[in-house]
């Protein structure tokens, strides 16, 4: 079967974040577009994500009120050592850098499926297409077409590859990129994986035995194994009904694992691209048993928080990152994870995608771009915008994670000096340069930034939305 939209028409692959934010903000704007998913419904899979620097974007699409009753807003960091010793926190409010005061707003900490739903149930039913998983695309100077596994083609203007780490699509774009002799010589080049990593989110905690998680604001927990090159971490989630419940995470450094068992028969190498990234609930067991013993900072230990989360939630994922330079090609273009996969470590993968969207949308929206040289330019004032941001963060997030995982002597020094003796002064330096740029969506009327810090800049409303605003004020009248 075969379906050609008339019209500009936006084929959004990936059911994430990113592409459904993509979606909605379509949605908003009157622009054409279907989403396709390769999962037969959308899974509720992963942990707890923090959401920085966004909330002005959820205001404006609408969706704040319930953003908020499914979160809490990030209070601290606190680095644990295996004795449950604390070595030092980072803090989102007194006696830290209170980010409600000084920002005007809070970061909701929230389970990613919860994130996800809110999003999906803002999208037509019959623009969201499960069991749509794409193995072929191909594109002209007038449109472009992916092929699905079950034989359906459909064809549009534009094309978004939000498929994640794995993107078919971007596959796609570089096979005709290294045709065309056009392919950046590193983008060739496999993703760095050192990092194993399995996730949760548990079902109600009873607080009796938990009283931790009483807590309005939620303060993340990180313990640093001793014994071995492992983390584990909990995020305190809100109640929304039942009880409160727990993201978790338990990350292994690979390359510290592969050492220490060298020569011993039990060192697996798990470095080996893409090799455990099925989000299989089977292949977490082995990872969940190393720790399970492990004493949990929530109370008990890491196995009882293992134990309370639904079997079927708990996977395991293969830790990536990589900047990709070649974000767009032809009529295809790159979101999220596909363009710029990083480490969770940083808190900033979502929020990425997030932003990513509203900058694509943006763009399209103000030109509606139909000709080839329009989509190029359209493409090349995304990448333009948000490039620097996803190269950063990319960064930021290996950083991190060498600071969460890096053992001895070095490592403690890095861990003491870079919770503990930084003036609050200079984290702040940091954090109003982080928070200097808050973009917004274009087309939708703008929020008002509050908090001490008002020297932030922001984009201008579109050109286009103005003209429509005053002729609707003026049929009105």
């Amino acid at each position: 079967m075969t379906e050609k939209q008339s019209g500009p028409t936006v084929l959004i692959v990936g059911a994430g974040t990113g592409g459904l934010m993509l979606a909605l903000l379509c949605e908003k704007g009157n622009i054409p577009y279907m989403v396709f998913e390769k999962s037969r419904a959308l899974r509720p899979l992963g942990s707890a994500i923090a959401l920085n620097k966004i909330n002005h974007l959820f205001e404006q699409v609408g969706i704040m009120e319930e953003v908020e009753a499914c979160s809490k807003s990030f209070g601290g960091l606190h680095l644990l050592d295996q004795d449950l010793y604390c070595q030092g926190s980072f803090y989102a409010r007194a006696p830290g850098v209170s980010n409600k005061e000084t920002y005007g707003y809070t970061s909701p900490v929230m389970a990613r499926p919860d994130l996800i739903r809110i999003l999906a149930s803002r999208i037509p039913a019959d623009k969201l297409h499960y069991n749509k998983r794409v193995i072929a695309t191909q594109q002209d100077e007038n449109q472009v077409t992916i092929t699905c596994s079950d034989n359906t083609t459909y064809s549009g203007t534009i094309l978004v590859g939000t498929d994640g780490a794995y993107s078919s699509i971007r596959q796609n774009m570089f096979k005709e990129l290294e045709s065309e002799g056009l392919m950046h010589s590193s983008d060739a080049e496999p993703m760095q994986s050192d990092y194993d990593c399995v996730v949760g989110v548990t079902g109600p905690m009873d607080t009796k035995d938990y009283p931790l998680l009483k807590e309005e604001l939620c303060e993340f927990k990180i313990v640093m194994g001793k014994t071995l090159p492992m983390t584990w971490w909990f995020m305190p989630l809100v109640d929304i009904g039942l009880g409160p419940r727990v993201g978790w995470m338990i990350t292994k450094d690979n390359t510290a694992w592969n050492k220490m068992n060298k020569g011993s028969g039990n060192s697996k190498d798990s470095s080996t691209q893409g090799s455990n990234s099925d989000w299989s609930a089977n292949a977490a067991k082995e990872m969940c048993d190393l720790v399970k013993d492990m004493p949990c900072p929530l109370g008990g230990v890491v196995g009882d928080i293992i134990d309370k989360t639904p079997k079927e939630q708990i996977t395991k994922v293969v830790l990536e990152d990589k900047f990709y330079h070649n974000w767009y090609h032809g009529r295809t273009v790159l979101l999220g994870d596909a363009c710029h996969k990083m480490l969770p470590f940083g808190g900033m993968g979502a929020s990425m995608a997030i932003m990513s969207a509203v900058a694509l949308a943006n763009v399209l929206y103000e030109d509606l771009p139909t000709t080839q040289e329009e989509v190029t330019k359209a493409f090349k004032e995304y990448y333009d915008e948000r490039s620097g941001w996803g190269q950063q963060s990319v960064d930021g997030s290996r950083k991190t994670g060498y600071l969460m995982h890096k053992q001895g002597f070095v490592g403690n020094m890095i861990r003491r000096i870079g919770l503990n003796w930084i003036p609050t002064w200079l984290i702040k330096k940091g954090s109003d340069a982080y928070n200097e740029y808050r973009p917004h969506v274009v087309f939708l009327p703008f929020t008002t930034f509050t908090g001490t810090y008002q020297s932030g800049r922001t984009n201008t409303p579109s050109k286009r939305w103005l003209a429509t605003q005053k002729e609707s004020a003026a049929i009105a009248i």
